[in-house]
């Protein structure tokens, strides 16, 4: 008897789910999001908020989109996984997007969603052992194309890198170092100034982490003094640059005059320690430490500042390049003033004189220059005509002349690339120091993600603030996930002393030891399965899978037959995969 025709019934792209639900699981994500967000008594279907909200952060991180609208489709296009998944019939109703913004809702609980941080910074600290002595805390903004609702609302006018043009919101969150996993994350109107921020950040980490010997960085705006009280008095160290509101330049100059005068002896960071090579010098510096006393919750808090005055070379370089290029810009522009052509207006002496400080101030190269305006007088005849007699008049022309105050300007340039790196931790090296806090990128590197790709926030499109509140929070989860997918695997590589090669799209023998989150994700989705009907039985059918796959699931460690359980758990499609 002849064998009848495969007839295939659904094919499905699996790619990185079972993955990303192993990690989820790993860290309990759904027990956890079950007991903070109970089913209400109106919801209907076999799914519970915490499945839906589950199945949107899977969306999130495997799709790079945290679109309302795209959920539901997507959810039909894998109901067959996602119901393997989470053991449960998945329909695509139960993502509707009015659903979802409900959920949204419901995040925007600050309160409810610093519990969910702190017992998930617990399990999951836990679980993957990870190192909880550096935190790096910092602020960014986020814009909509909505409008301002109210002087009290989250989106207001502020300062903004992205778009000055839009009201914003603004956030702050806390990273754990070196993965730069969120431990803490805040929203508060775009308008906020950044200062008072960081200590309601600080407790909130102390609530998961504990205090004493935690080290927390962040930029100039963490140096207020109330703030580094504040670290001080739990115990824990902070290290932070210290603007000029907090040590004037005035302190800054005497204590680097010394170093002018070669009195004062500086230390210096290397790069390059191998035999042969030459070491290249970084930054060099000098501390001086300072007995500080300040009010923390009615009582007074004693403790030694050690300040670390700190040159990078890279960075002086850089500033006098940019002073050079303004310099010629501005001399350039001083000496074209009185140059006379069609459509410019022919200045006054009283004009190009406001017209040479606006420039030198716009510039930003006050007092390095001498200008001088000289005036040139020339007399000429006019004939007479008609009724009008002879007569002599005056032309003055102005030319203006540019000296460059050499010793004013070397005296800039010796102050630059300087920089007050204040710390409570008097056991920190000059080359600690520097290292530690040019680490800072890790957590912009997460604001790249969470405002850019794969996350998106940015802009936003909702219209409700408490739903944008929702949707930050929902994203910092997700990001959460993204730096575990990428932890687990950089870490693991790093104790093998290997590199993972065949990654690269195009460029198969490129190696690396510090792959993103991103690239690794990318490499799994090719994995797809297939369900078939042959004579009456219906048969699940997965692609195979490449080495590289088989190699990530052993970095992440997780079994290598993962997906071929997740297949033997489908062995017959629901009796109905589409909506009634």
């Amino acid at each position: 008897m002849n064998a009848t025709e495969p007839s295939l019934i659904r094919v499905e792209t699996i790619a990185d789910l079972p993955v990303l639900w192993a990690i989820l699981q790993r860290i309990d994500l759904r027990a956890i999001l079950d007991r903070l967000y109970p089913t209400p008594l109106h919801w209907t279907g076999d799914l519970t908020p915490a499945d839906v909200l589950s199945l949107w952060i899977l969306f999130i991180v495997s799709q790079g989109d945290h679109r309302l609208n795209q959920l539901e489709p997507w959810v039909e296009q894998h109901q067959l996984t996602l119901s393997a998944l989470t053991g449960k019939n998945v329909l695509p109703r139960h993502a509707h997007d009015d659903r979802l913004a409900d959920l949204l809702d419901r995040l925007a609980d600050h309160d409810r969603f610093a519990q969910l941080e702190l017992e998930l910074n617990q399990q999951t600290i836990r679980v993957y052992q990870l190192p909880t002595d550096t935190v790096r805390i910092d602020t960014t903004t986020a814009n909509s194309h909505s409008k301002v609702l109210s002087e009290q609302g989250l989106l207001q006018f502020g300062f903004s890198k992205d778009d000055p043009n839009r009201p914003q919101l603004k956030i702050a969150a806390a990273v754990l170092d070196p993965l730069g996993m969120p431990l803490a994350t805040s929203v508060v109107p775009g308008n906020s100034t950044d200062d008072p921020l960081y200590i309601p950040t600080i407790r909130a980490v102390r609530q998961s982490l504990g205090t004493g010997k935690r080290t927390y960085i962040g930029d100039c705006k963490m140096g207020a003094l109330d703030t580094r009280a504040f670290v001080a008095a739990g115990g824990d160290f902070y290290l932070c640059p210290l603007a000029e509101t907090q040590f004037p330049r005035s302190g800054r100059l005497a204590l680097l005059q010394s170093v002018w005068d070669g009195t004062q002896a500086l230390q210096s960071v290397y790069r390059g320690v191998d035999e042969g090579v030459p070491r290249e010098t970084l930054a060099e510096g000098f501390s001086v430490d300072v007995e500080l006393t300040a009010q923390v919750d009615g009582k007074a808090v004693c403790w030694t500042e050690r300040r670390w005055l700190t040159r990078s070379l890279a960075y002086a370089a850089a500033q006098e390049s940019a002073l050079e290029r303004r310099l010629k810009k501005v001399v350039s522009a001083l000496c074209d003033l009185p140059t006379r052509r069609q459509g410019k207006k022919v200045l006054s002496g009283l004009e190009l004189e406001k017209a040479i400080q606006t420039l030198q101030v716009k510039g930003g190269v006050e007092g390095l220059l001498d200008v001088r305006i000289v005036e040139e007088k020339e007399t000429y005849r006019r004939r007479g005509y008609g009724t009008v007699a002879a007569r002599e008049e005056v032309k003055i022309r102005y030319t203006v002349e540019v000296v460059r105050k050499e010793e004013v300007i070397a005296q800039k340039k010796r102050e630059m690339g300087w920089q007050v790196y204040a710390t409570n931790h008097l056991g920190l090296l000059l080359s600690q120091t520097v290292s530690a806090y040019r680490g800072q990128y890790r957590i912009e590197d997460g604001w790249s993600r969470l405002k850019g790709r794969p996350l998106s926030l940015t802009p936003m499109y909702l219209q409700d603030e408490e739903r944008m509140r929702g949707l930050v929070y929902l994203l910092s989860v997700a990001l959460r996930i993204l730096t575990l997918v990428e932890w687990g695997v950089r870490e693991r590589l790093r104790v093998s002393q290997e590199k993972l090669d065949e990654i690269y799209a195009g460029q198969r023998g490129r190696k690396t030891s510090r792959p993103s989150a991103e690239l690794l994700l990318r490499a799994m989705k090719t994995i797809r399965i297939s369900v078939v009907e042959v004579d009456g039985r219906v048969y699940v059918l997965l692609s195979p899978m490449t080495a590289v796959q088989k190699r990530l699931l052993d970095l992440w460690g997780l079994p290598v037959d993962l997906y071929e359980q997740l297949v033997r758990s489908l062995s017959k499609p629901p009796p109905n995969t589409s909506e009634p």
